[in-house]
């Protein structure tokens, strides 16, 4: 996965203003680009690098943008499903193939959700892209990036995530999946502040989780689109195994490492 641009001289000290500024730039560039090499050619990686970018906007909107700004969030929003929507397809498509299955149903859907995405992405680069860019000025201004703005979003964040990781049962689908979120949705804002509040350890720690508790979800739905097939669901189940040891390993790393950052924020 892309990392994102990192905007050198940030601190905790920094107006809030100026670090809104220059990061929501920063976001916005890299969706441009990852934008630029999904139009080249729409495979996994190039989808995927958009996805990711298109969260990554939305966060900065969260968190620096003003009202004006923050009512284009669904349009990025639409253009991050699209590609979500290709995307699962894709895997989709790779998976049965790799069990030698019949992917041309599969494949179908998938022409079709690259028409659909070249329409998002035409309106994208004409309109919301636009848009987003005039926009880019409207933040929030008062206080400094370390400050008690910023502190009292992370805390949030902090919050929510170490509810789900309470609950018992994580490695169960619905329970996994409200974990997954929750890790993303501060992740993606802890990228944001790290320089405020040194995050690196915890961006690193949140992206592990997040990737093992995608794939334990890609498994899951594995198992439910094979269906009665019994050698893929064999298949389908071999692999959630495999999974479920990997994510319940990145998830005893996070939850030391989330009680850790609650002490420092």
């Amino acid at each position: 996965m892309t990392k994102p641009t990192r905007v050198w001289g940030l601190g905790a000290r920094t107006a809030f203003r100026t670090a809104a500024e220059l990061l929501l730039h920063a976001r916005l560039a890299d969706a441009h680009a990852a934008e630029l090499r999904a139009l080249r050619r729409f495979d996994p990686e190039s989808v995927h690098d958009l996805r990711v970018a298109c969260r990554r906007v939305r966060a900065a909107i969260k968190v620096f943008g003003k009202k004006r700004l923050r009512s284009l969030d669904e349009r990025v929003e639409h253009l991050q499903d699209v590609l979500g929507e290709v995307r699962d397809l894709q895997l989709r498509v790779n998976w049965l193939t790799r069990h030698h299955a019949d992917a041309r149903a599969a494949r179908a859907k998938l022409g079709l959700a690259k028409a659909h995405l070249r329409k998002a992405l035409a309106l994208w680069t004409r309109r919301s892209e636009l848009l987003l860019l005039r926009e880019a000025m409207n933040v929030h201004g008062r206080g400094r990036l370390g400050g008690h703005r910023s502190r009292q979003r992370l805390r949030k964040r902090l919050h929510d995530l170490w509810r789900e990781l309470s609950r018992k049962n994580q490695l169960e689908p619905a329970i996994a999946h409200r974990i997954r979120i929750a890790a993303k949705k501060l992740r993606y804002e802890a990228e944001l502040l790290s320089d405020a509040f040194e995050l690196d350890d915890i961006v690193e720690a949140l992206s592990d989780g997040q990737s093992a508790l995608g794939n334990l979800h890609d498994a899951d739905v594995r198992l439910h689109e094979v269906g009665r097939d019994a050698r893929l669901a064999r298949a389908a189940r071999a692999e959630r195994r495999r999974s479920a040891i990997k994510a319940r390993a990145a998830l005893r790393r996070l939850a030391r490492l989330v009680a850790d950052l609650e002490e420092r924020v």
